[in-house]
């Protein structure tokens, strides 16, 4: 029996066509000469990030000793997050408030996180690229590190200045065995104050293959300190590193968990999904345990499993999240993140929520439910920084 169908020809055509269009799609948002701006911010959000009152703000700039904002014509205050991260570190000279300036000091050290799971739409590119602009927002340092081929974290933020992924400007040329270059060239600036990238593309497929060489000539596990040693040289300069993993528990993978200070593992609350984290907890820690016979176990400050794409009203997810709790207990975060329109309205635009207006929303009540949904979350999760670090 002949085949008409040509494997080759198949992928070939599609990959280039589906290349196109999307790049098309992308260039239709945002054109090649494009600035990405990051949006404004209301008085009302500025306090609140704050944690001081609309009025004490008001009385700072009056006086000509903060940023002054920007006045709608109907008189709303807006912000830029530059002159947000100057009002606070304006008002954490002053040391009414502590830790006003949440930034690390000597003695802690910089959290490194990696967001894993190697079950696919698990929500592990939303989490972390909420919880570093959540954290860039509230004044802390963050570099994201985009660890999974397909890039998801990297095109949501666009065309990025001098980046090209076919020209290897991705982790995987700092981890590389032969001529690695210094991690430093390889960060990016976004347009989001206080929230770096370094990028992701399919040349990280690469660092299996390299592995499995280096081990045949007797490497030993050496490979589990490439991201590691990598990370050590930009660690001074960011008080978080997050590190969005590939939906696979691969060689990478496993590097990424021994540079780890601390793991969030995000879990919709469906069987296939629960069933799916199981697998990977459990070849996990097979590969741990080989690694921990050979003297290269992992130690983190803490791990935890967050629940995802949650919809509070149906009564199997909520009956699984129960098992969750009962089976992880401490180890399962208390606040879920909820699935939401909003959210998968942002990422379509390649943005995250806290990126978009409000007003942009056709429901604002949506907006704000995953708002609040993504924020408590996110504070949860800043708490075990804290706690990491032993701050009160």
């Amino acid at each position: 029996m002949t085949r008409h169908l040509s494997s080759l020809e198949f992928m070939q055509n599609f990959s280039t066509k589906l290349e196109i269009a999307l790049q098309n799609l992308s260039i239709a948002q945002y054109p090649p000469d494009a600035r990405r701006e990051m949006r404004r911010l209301s008085s009302t959000e500025v306090a609140s990030l704050l944690d001081v009152s609309e009025a004490y703000i008001r009385q700072i700039v009056a006086k000509d000793k903060g940023p002054q904002p920007d006045v709608t014509q109907n008189g709303r205050r807006t912000y830029t997050l530059e002159q947000l991260l100057e009002l606070r570190m304006m008002l954490a000279e002053k040391g009414r408030k502590k830790w006003m300036n949440p930034r690390r000091v000597e003695g802690e050290d910089c959290q490194i996180i990696a967001v894993t799971n190697f079950k696919g739409g698990s929500s592990k590119t939303s989490t972390t690229i909420h919880l570093g602009h959540y954290l860039a927002m509230k004044g802390y340092r963050v570099l994201a590190v985009d660890l999974d081929p397909q890039a998801s974290l990297t095109a949501l933020h666009g065309s990025l200045p001098d980046f090209d992924a076919r020209e290897g400007d991705t982790l995987y040329a700092a981890i590389r065995f032969d001529n690695p270059l210094p991690t430093p060239q390889l960060i990016h600036k976004t347009h989001i104050a206080g929230f770096d990238v370094i990028c992701a593309g399919l040349d990280l497929t690469e660092f299996e293959t390299a592995v499995a060489l280096e081990m045949r000539q007797g490497g030993g596990t050496s490979f589990l300190l490439r991201v590691s040693q990598a990370l050590e040289q930009v660690v001074d300069d960011y008080d978080v590193i997050l590190m969005d993993s590939a939906p696979s528990l691969n060689f990478l993978t496993l590097s990424s968990l021994t540079a780890a200070t601390g793991v969030i593992i995000p879990v919709p609350a469906h069987m296939l999904d629960v069933d799916s984290t199981g697998k990977f907890l459990e070849l996990a820690s097979s590969y741990m345990a080989i690694l921990s016979e050979m003297g290269a176990s992992a130690e983190w400050d803490f791990a935890k499993f967050l629940v995802t794409k949650f919809e509070p009203n149906d009564h199997p997810q909520a009956n699984m999240t129960a098992l969750m709790r009962q089976v992880f207990g401490d180890h399962l975060l208390l606040n879920m993140v909820n699935k939401s329109a909003a959210v998968a309205d942002a990422l379509t635009w390649k943005q995250s929520l806290y990126e978009v207006q409000r007003s942009r929303f056709s429901a604002p009540k949506t907006y704000d439910r995953a708002m609040e949904s993504i924020n408590a979350a996110n504070q949860e999760i800043e708490k075990l920084l804290w706690a990491a670090w032993g701050r009160e």
